[in-house]
């Protein structure tokens, strides 16, 4: 089994770090909220893109039987160069250069929704 605990911590993260040390210390994974606040503070610098997974409809073609499905996404800058390093799958992950994903030929009708950070 699997226990989780949550706890809602009031406050920006300098505040929370200094309120809970025993909670939140620097190795503490922070997800930022998606999308923009109603309030953009000075100095907050947001520049993210999210690319989201949702589904794929798939035809076997000539073959008798369904395939296993790998979706692998990758970043490429206008000369046609794919961007090192640029994906992060979640909070407090290390970027990487390419996503890869899978839906198994027994799922009859695939859908991911799986959300990745460029």
């Amino acid at each position: 089994g699997l226990w989780v605990t949550l706890k809602l911590l009031p406050g920006d993260i300098h505040q929370i770090r200094k309120e809970f040390p025993h909670l939140v210390d620097r190795s503490t994974a922070v997800a930022r909220k998606m999308g923009f606040p109603e309030i953009i503070m000075p100095g907050d610098v947001r520049n993210d893109i999210y690319v989201t997974l949702v589904q794929g409809d798939f035809d076997k073609g000539s073959k008798t039987t369904a395939k296993n499905v790998e979706v692998t996404v990758s970043v490429y800058d206008e000369d046609g160069k794919r961007l090192e390093s640029v994906i992060f799958p979640g909070a407090g992950d290390e970027a990487i250069s390419e996503y890869k994903s899978v839906i198994y030929y027994q799922v009859k009708q695939p859908r991911w929704f799986e959300t990745v950070k460029v």
